[in-house]
């Protein structure tokens, strides 16, 4: 059964969200850039930084490729 995303399910989202947002901008791509290097539509990197879906496994692996960081540095941030 479906159930809605709990308060701390999206404060996990904003964060992975956030930290991409960081990560891009420190190494000054745009989300053009970032969606084109991860092969992923732009809407999706602007869905990603701003939480708004729970994105999969594959399209933040392939968001941490295109960074050319590791996928665990998308989740270093303070609990």
């Amino acid at each position: 059964m479906y159930r809605e995303y709990l308060p701390k399910d999206v404060e996990v989202m904003k964060k992975v969200g956030e930290r991409v947002r960081f990560l891009r901008e420190e190494k000054d791509m745009s989300q053009q850039d970032l969606a084109l290097e991860a092969d992923i539509p732009k809407t999706q990197v602007g869905r990603v930084e701003r939480a708004e879906n729970n994105t999969s496994l594959v399209t933040l692996n392939r968001i941490a490729d295109a960074l050319e960081v590791p996928l665990s540095s998308l989740f270093l941030f303070e609990d």
